[in-house]
């Protein structure tokens, strides 16, 4: 099958690859073909490869539809063009493996999508990588500093392309603070700053007994070994990855509090963090899975704040209907030159980056990259910190003291099973907040 469209093979055929990844697919039958799926449960398997042919025949329908509606004969062309991709993707056998090693084995297959729960993520990605396949995986990249390590090591080593699911860095909003930072139109940065308020209720994670004790996991969310982290890993990266991106500064020194307050789960559902950058810059990170007002105030789910000599940015992120939104505020007290300077990287700004973002112009951007041969927007070495810097929070609210990054390979919060140790090891309990380190 050769056609000039990138292969794809699925890991993991349930949870995501079933909510999002079929219909995402089946909309870009243009440029992208999924060629084979694995799942540990074949079920899985053979569901998942039927109901991407359903994708596949749903969106040509659509495209016919369009191509016969059609206002202009350039939009009837293009929509003619799109429904023969799909009505060429739905036709296709779509092969299921019993698992990803039998998936590697593929040669057709190009790209490998990772769609395992976090914590087993990092063994299909190496596979991957060393098979010489591209890689996109649901984040976060990794459960600890050293499978994030090992990910990195076997992406640079086969040359492949890499991307970790953040939808949140690519609203145009965001691609503007970035190359504001980056070109240093806010001047020397003082302060770096973002907040994650969001809100996920005791029944998201699971039943508690009567005595508020005897947490049972619903499915792996509220676990270590299921989520790897909450508020600020799981849940956080969301605001956190592209906010360490906007700042391109790593974070040198961390001292937090973090515990499952108000909620009887394993891991935090509230991380607080001062922390200093290795630009001398020094800010806060908030992240919280408690908070009532998620989603009844505009920019609340997500702020970052950053504060330059020249001038300042605030990005209110926000998750209308329409997609993803970034809502940018340039601001300086005296000089209008920096703001003017800010504004104008915008008209520099391709479509490819527009107001709203879904996840289906995410995958593309990626896809975009694998075809064209060029660097993804954010390199690797994002995702990788932002494991690494939960892992000092973690590290930090327990130990009771400021931690300094990179972490060494000997320290216990290196590796996965730091979780496990001190506090941590006495298991889930609910704290009330300022009682959470005592």
């Amino acid at each position: 099958m050769s056609d000039g469209r990138i292969k794809v093979g699925f890991v993991g055929c349930g949870g995501i690859a079933r909510s999002l990844y079929t219909g995402i697919y089946g909309a870009l039958a243009e440029i992208a073909q999924v060629v084979a799926v694995a799942d540990l449960a074949p079920a899985l398997a053979d569901r998942r490869k039927r109901m991407l042919g359903h994708a596949y025949r749903s969106e040509a329908h659509r495209a016919r539809l369009a191509a016969a509606d059609g206002r202009t004969s350039a939009e009837r062309e293009a929509a003619a063009h799109r429904a023969e991709a799909c009505e060429a993707a739905a036709e296709y056998d779509i092969r299921a493996y019993p698992d990803h090693e039998a998936l590697l084995g593929d040669d057709e297959v190009e790209l490998v999508c990772v769609f395992t729960p976090p914590v087993i993520r990092a063994v299909p990605i190496v596979a991957a990588a060393q098979a010489g396949k591209h890689v996109y995986t649901e984040g976060p990249l990794a459960k600890s500093v050293e499978e994030a390590d090992a990910i990195v090591a076997a992406i640079e080593a086969a040359g492949v392309k890499f991307h970790a699911q953040v939808v949140d860095r690519y609203p145009r909003g965001m691609v503007v603070a970035r190359r504001a930072v980056e070109r240093g139109l806010l001047g020397p940065i003082g302060s770096a700053n973002v907040e994650l308020n969001s809100h996920r209720p005791q029944s998201y994670y699971g039943p508690v007994g009567e005595s508020g004790s005897n947490f049972q996991p619903t499915k792996w969310h509220g676990a270590w070994d299921g989520e790897g982290g909450g508020a600020v890993f799981h849940h956080g990266r969301y605001i956190i990855d592209p906010f360490l991106w906007v700042v391109g500064s790593r974070v040198a020194e961390v001292f937090a509090y973090s515990g499952p307050t108000l909620r009887t789960i394993e891991h935090d559902s509230l991380s607080q963090a001062v922390v200093r950058f290795d630009n001398g810059a020094t800010g806060f990170i908030h992240a919280t899975l408690i908070s009532h007002l998620s989603g009844s105030i505009p920019g609340v789910r997500g702020r970052i704040a950053i504060l330059g000599r020249d001038a300042a940015i605030q990005i209110d992120q926000e998750m209308p209907a329409e997609g993803i939104h970034s809502d940018l505020t340039i601001a300086s007290s005296d000089n209008p030159g920096a703001v003017e300077a800010v504004r104008a990287l915008e008209a520099e700004l391709s479509p490819d980056f527009p107001e709203y973002v879904s996840q289906e112009d995410q995958t593309r951007l990626f896809l975009e990259s694998i075809a064209n041969d060029t660097d993804p927007l954010v390199p690797i070495e994002v995702p990788h910190h932002h494991v690494e810097l939960t892992r000092a929070i973690y590290k930090s609210a327990e130990e009771r003291r400021p931690v300094t990054l990179p972490l060494d390979k000997g320290d216990p919060f290196y590796t996965f099973e730091g979780r496990l140790t001190g506090t941590a090891a006495a298991g889930p309990r609910t704290y009330s907040l300022g009682h959470a380190f005592e």
